[in-house]
């Protein structure tokens, strides 16, 4: 009897280790239809041409979601123009990691912008 206890206890206790290895695979903005990807560039202001780096991200996700996506996944892809002014950027970074549960960020123009976005990026983990 005390060896059934034992096998059940194992089992139970293999169970819930497997549903804690899912639950910790779980990845913001990762499904199983799709990944959300953000980027913040300059559209407006005095850096705007720099603001195709960003476009042609766009249109390289475009492609690749043309040509089936990601192991099957569509990369949805939310853009922001930051006007490269730093304070911008950490709005669209927030909104992006908290609102729109962005997996990673598609670079982003400009060194002050990215350091102003830099500590919170590792706070919360996002990659890109």
């Amino acid at each position: 009897m005390r060896n059934k206890h034992v096998v059940v206890l194992l089992a139970c206790t293999m169970v819930l280790s497997f549903a804690a290895i899912d639950y910790a695979w779980a990845v913001r903005g990762v499904t199983d239809t799709e990944i959300r990807i953000g980027q913040w560039g300059p559209q407006t202001g005095p850096a705007a041409l720099w603001g195709a780096v960003a476009r042609g991200s766009g249109l390289y996700f475009k492609l690749i979601n043309e040509q089936g996506g990601i192991h099957g996944r569509k990369i949805t892809y939310y853009l922001r123009d930051d006007a490269y002014q730093p304070p911008k950027t950490k709005a669209i970074a927030k909104e992006l990691v908290e609102d729109k549960k962005v997996f990673a960020f598609a670079s982003g123009v400009g060194t002050a912008p990215g350091m102003a976005v830099r500590d919170y990026r590792k706070k919360t983990r996002c990659r890109g």
